[in-house]
């Protein structure tokens, strides 16, 4: 049986957004920073975060490959969530789907640009 997740942990804001359509989204982890990604459809991507925290609580593989890594967003994460940090995953824009990649670069240059101005720090790589 898996292991079920402590309730209300994280915050979904939408303010309007089509969970069913592709877009850009962003976490926000307390004071640790930010992390903006794209996703075909909102919805699944922002419910396979929380299930890869899980993953990793339980000594999982990412996407039950020994192979793979899990990413910094995901130990991010994983420290928020057994420290209790405030934790929100906001909607940033639908986009098309051929346009994603563009957007998320886009968003992460301007959240870089916030980041040299003394903002929240990128937790993208580079």
């Amino acid at each position: 049986m898996a292991l079920k997740l402590r309730q209300g942990w994280y915050l979904i804001v939408t303010q309007g957004f089509d969970l069913d359509k592709p877009g850009i989204y962003e976490w926000r982890i307390g004071d640790i920073g930010l992390y903006v990604g794209k996703a075909k459809r909102l919805r699944r991507r922002i419910r396979d975060y929380p299930n890869n925290i899980r993953r990793m609580i339980e000594g999982l593989p990412w996407h039950g490959n020994d192979a793979k890594q899990y990413r910094g967003i995901h130990y991010e994460l994983r420290t928020a969530y057994d420290a209790g940090v405030e934790v929100r995953v906001q909607i940033l824009e639908n986009c098309l789907a051929e346009d994603r990649a563009f957007r998320e670069r886009a968003w992460i240059a301007v959240r870089r640009q916030e980041q040299n101005a003394g903002g929240p720090r990128v937790l993208n790589a580079v």
